[in-house]
């Protein structure tokens, strides 16, 4: 009792505050009951802590408000290079069927069909990136980039396997140009064709399975592909004669020559000269017999040599 009579003896009290102006102006005397003051200081502090927690939040509330602002401002970004990554693959899948279609390759229907995929964008897809990019930058949303991501690698690996297959079909068509007999064996005029005719000699008839190219002695003969000799020597009835093995089923055969250059088990290549024109045998005149077999069959060479070629 006594320490509160003591208390509320001190809260009659009054504190007296002056302001002293040095100048002309009276002082100024303001008086306060320590209940006042008590009230006030607490009213104060507990304003100012509760302005400055509001404040925070509004400061956060903006700058995660801008955060966001250019999160979306770097998505669009990413749109419209997925938008041009897009466009720059439908000119590839353009080039690609053009290129198919030079090479004489299945169409694209037949290589989806064949399991090797499709991609590029549906017109709708592509309406609803085109809404992404009309500067309605709120529409913009993750799940939208990240999905137009995927479509976009996904048409990239498609695009990829595709380039990959134009890739190895023109390694393949080179190397059998390589070893498909396509050049003239020798410069000269064709004196006898592929086909019924009547022997130069017996003077009957019977089938000539190779075409005769005539010229002076000695002309050079080369070979008509890639390859390998399985026979160079003397064969009754053509003289010296030299064949190549080409591969793919291809065989070729040169007969009356004057001259072998090459040997049995060589490797040859397009366009080497093998041997020389000749007269051996039974001939008539100087020239070479020319003769293609395809699957162990003679057949006309006259489509394999290279200004009848398409």
């Amino acid at each position: 009792m006594k320490y509160l009579k003591i208390i509320l003896k001190e809260l009659k009290r009054k504190i007296t505050i002056v302001f002293i102006h040095h100048g002309c102006v009276k002082p100024m005397r303001f008086s306060f009951s320590l209940p006042f003051l008590l009230v006030f200081v607490v009213s104060w502090t507990v304003f100012t802590l509760w302005a400055g927690f509001i404040s925070g939040q509004h400061i956060d509330y903006w700058k995660v408000k801008a955060d966001n602002k250019i999160m979306q401002i770097r998505m669009l970004f990413f749109a419209e290079q997925i938008q041009k990554s897009k466009e720059m693959l439908s000119q590839i899948r353009e080039n690609d069927d053009h290129i198919r279609s030079l090479l004489s390759m299945d169409s694209k229907r037949m290589i989806i069909e064949n399991g090797l995929g499709s991609g590029g964008p549906t017109p709708v897809e592509s309406s609803a990136l085109s809404v992404l990019l009309s500067g309605n930058i709120n529409s913009i949303s993750y799940e939208n980039i990240a999905k137009e991501s995927f479509d976009l690698l996904e048409e990239y690996k498609t695009s990829m396997k595709s380039y990959s297959e134009v890739v190895n079909h023109i390694s393949a068509q080179r190397e059998k140009f390589r070893y498909t007999p396509s050049i003239w064996p020798c410069k000269g005029v064709i004196s006898s064709p592929f086909g019924f005719r009547l022997h130069p000699i017996f003077r009957n008839k019977f089938f000539h399975t190779a075409i005769d190219i005539a010229n002076v002695k000695n002309t050079p003969i080369f070979s008509t592909a890639d390859g390998i000799v399985i026979f160079a020597g003397w064969q009754s009835g053509y003289g010296y004669v030299v064949s190549v093995e080409h591969g793919y089923n291809y065989r070729t055969v040169y007969a009356h020559l004057a001259k072998i250059l090459v040997k049995k088990g060589e490797i040859v290549v397009k366009g080497q000269e093998i041997a020389k024109m000749g007269n051996t045998g039974r001939s008539t005149g100087t020239h070479v017999h020319y003769e293609i077999h395809y699957n162990k069959r003679p057949i006309n060479p006259m489509k394999y040599l290279s200004s009848y070629l398409n």
